[in-house]
C-alpha cells in the first residue's frame, strides 16, 4: 500500500513534463509562424491571411479596404445605380463616387502581380529532381532566401538547421551550386560580379581572360580598355608570380582581352530581372511617417488599410466555450467530442495567427519608430544627412535578433515627406575619414547621393568626369573616399564609367 503514492506522484510528474513538452513545442511553432509573417511583403500577407481564412472556418475576414473600393467603384458606375441621393461635387461628381473611384484605382494598382515569380520558378526546377530530406529543406529555404534579383537576403549559411547534423556548410555549398545552375543561370549569388562569374563557368565557351577577370578582378574592367586591363593583369602576374607558376599561365594577348571584354557584355548582371515587379508597379507602403506641425515630433504609424480585417467567428468562439461533458461513449457522444475538438483547434489556430500579425505590426512599428529617432536629420534636412546605422543596432535596442531586424526591412515600404523607401534603405555603412567632419555624408547613400549630384551637375561637361577626378571633387566638399571606391559606388547607381559616358 506504500507504494501507491509514490507511483501516483511518479504518473503525475511524468503528466506534467509532457505537457510542458507539448507547451514548448507548440510555442516553437506560434514562433516560427511570428517569423514567417515578419518576412513577408504586405502583398503576399494579403494572399496569406486570404489562403488561412479559407482553410479555417474559425478565421473570418470583417473588413477589407481595397476590396470594398473595387465594389463601391463598381456600384458607383453602374447605370443602374441611384445617382440621386448622393451630395453632389462642385465638379459634378459625387463625394462618394469619387472617393470609390480612388479606392477602386488604388486597388487596381496594387493589386498583385499574376506572373510567375522567382522563387515558384526556382522552387518548381528544385522539386522536379529527387533530393534527400535535408537537401530539399536546406533547398527551399536558400531559393525563398533571395531577393527580386535573385541575390541572397541573409547570410546562405545561416540557414543551415543546427539540429540536423547533415545539413554542413559542405551541403550548403553544395546547394547553391545547383541552385545557380537553375534557369535563370547566376541566381543565389551574394551580388552581380559573382552572379556573372557564375553565368561564364556555365558556359563552356567562356574565353579564359573573361573568367580571371570575373574571378575578383572585376576592378581591371574600368575603364574597359583592352589595353589597359592588360596592363593591370601583367602587373598582377608580377606581384602573384610565386602563386601564378602552378596555375594556368596568364599570358593572355590584347585580342584576347577584348574578346573578353566583349563576351562579358554578353551577360546579364541581374538574371532575375524578367521576374521582378515592373517598375511602375504600385507600392503600397507599409509605414508613413508624419511630422506634428505643432511640436515638430515625427510620428510613426502602420498602413492598416492595405491589410485585410480579421477576427475570430463569434460562432466558433461561442461553441469553444462548451464545457458539457459528455460521459457516455456512444457513435453520438465521439461525433461531439470530435467536433469539439476541431472547434477548439481552429480557434486556437485563428488565435495565434493573429497574434503573429500582431506581433509582425508591432516589430515594424517599433523599428521604423527607432529609425526615425536616430535618422532624424534625413527626415529633416535629405538624402546627404542619412547616419550610418546597422541592424544589429536596432536589434540591441528592442532587444531582439539581427534577424528579426533583417525580415522587419525586408520588402517592407516607409512613406516620408522625402518620399518612399525600402526600410532596408535606412541601413548603411559608414564611410572613412567623412564621419568626423561636421555637416558631411558620413554614410554609404549620403555620399552615393552626393556622387550622384557631383554628376548630375557635370553632365553637360565636354569631358566625362573620370573616377580620380569625382574623388578629387568629393575630397573638396569634406569626403575622402579612394578611387576604387568611388568606381565601386557608381557602378551600383548603374552609372558607366567616364569611358562608357
Amino acid at each position: 500500500m506504500a507504494d501507491f503514492p509514490s507511483l501516483g506522484l511518479q504518473q503525475r510528474t511524468t503528466q506534467i513534463q509532457h505537457q510542458a513538452q507539448v507547451q514548448t513545442q507548440r510555442l516553437s511553432q506560434q514562433q516560427l509562424m511570428s517569423v514567417k509573417m515578419l518576412s513577408l511583403s504586405s502583398a503576399d500577407l494579403r494572399r496569406e491571411i486570404y489562403d488561412t481564412a479559407a482553410k479555417n472556418p474559425a478565421l473570418i475576414i470583417t473588413k477589407d479596404a481595397v476590396a470594398e473600393g473595387v465594389q463601391n467603384a463598381r456600384l458607383s458606375h453602374s447605370p443602374y445605380s441611384d445617382s440621386s441621393s448622393s451630395i453632389k461635387t462642385s465638379s459634378g461628381v459625387s463625394a462618394a463616387g469619387q472617393l470609390a473611384s480612388d479606392n477602386f484605382q488604388a486597388a487596381l494598382e496594387s493589386s498583385p502581380d499574376t506572373t510567375l515569380t522567382l522563387c515558384d520558378h526556382l522552387e518548381h526546377q528544385f522539386l522536379s529532381v529527387s533530393h534527400s530530406p535535408s537537401e530539399e529543406k536546406l533547398g527551399l529555404a536558400l531559393i525563398h532566401n533571395l531577393d527580386s534579383r535573385g541575390f541572397h537576403i541573409l547570410d546562405p549559411y545561416s540557414l543551415a538547421d543546427r539540429n540536423d547534423p547533415l545539413q554542413t556548410a559542405e551541403l550548403v555549398d553544395r546547394t547553391m551550386d545547383y541552385i545557380r545552375q537553375l534557369d535563370p543561370v547566376g541566381t543565389c549569388c551574394k551580388n552581380f560580379e559573382e552572379s556573372l562569374f557564375v553565368q561564364a563557368k556555365a558556359d563552356e565557351k567562356a574565353p579564359p581572360a573573361a573568367l580571371f577577370i570575373l574571378d575578383g578582378h572585376f576592378d581591371f574592367l574600368n575603364p574597359p580598355q583592352s589595353a589597359k586591363i592588360l596592363k593591370k593583369i601583367k602587373e598582377y602576374n608580377q606581384k602573384n608570380l610565386t602563386q601564378i607558376i602552378t596555375k594556368k599561365s596568364l599570358d593572355f594577348t590584347e585580342d584576347e582581352i577584348t574578346k573578353a571584354v566583349d563576351y562579358i557584355k554578353t551577360l546579364d548582371p541581374f538574371p532575375a530581372r524578367d521576374f521582378s515587379p515592373s517598375e511602375n508597379a504600385y507600392i503600397a507602403p507599409d509605414v508613413f511617417v508624419e511630422k506634428n506641425p505643432e511640436t515638430g515630433e515625427y510620428r510613426v504609424r502602420a498602413n492598416d488599410e492595405v491589410l485585410p480585417v480579421i477576427e475570430i467567428s463569434p460562432e466558433f468562439y461561442k461553441l469553444s466555450l462548451d464545457r458539457t461533458r459528455v460521459t457516455k461513449s456512444t457513435e453520438e457522444s465521439e461525433k461531439k467530442r470530435s467536433e469539439h475538438r476541431f472547434v477548439m483547434d481552429s480557434v486556437r489556430s485563428a488565435s495565434e495567427f493573429m497574434e503573429s500579425l500582431e506581433f509582425r505590426r508591432k516589430t515594424l512599428l517599433s523599428a521604423c519608430a527607432q529609425i526615425v529617432s536616430i535618422q532624424k536629420d534625413f527626415f529633416e534636412k535629405g538624402h546627404r544627412y542619412l547616419k550610418p546605422l546597422r541592424q544589429k543596432e536596432i536589434a540591441a535596442i528592442l532587444g531582439v535578433h539581427e534577424a528579426t531586424i533583417s525580415r522587419m526591412a525586408n520588402e517592407k515600404y516607409l512613406r516620408c515627406s522625402q518620399g518612399l523607401f525600402k526600410i532596408s534603405f535606412f541601413f548603411t555603412n559608414a564611410v572613412a575619414d567623412s564621419a568626423s567632419l561636421q555637416d558631411v555624408p558620413s554614410s554609404k547613400e549620403g555620399v552615393m547621393f552626393e556622387l550622384k549630384q557631383i554628376l548630375e551637375e557635370h553632365k553637360n561637361d565636354k569631358k566625362a568626369l573620370s573616377d580620380q577626378k569625382l574623388s578629387g571633387l568629393l575630397a573638396e566638399r569634406g569626403i575622402k573616399i579612394a578611387r576604387r571606391t568611388v568606381a565601386k559606388y557608381r557602378a551600383q547607381l548603374n552609372i558607366d564609367s567616364s569611358y562608357g559616358r
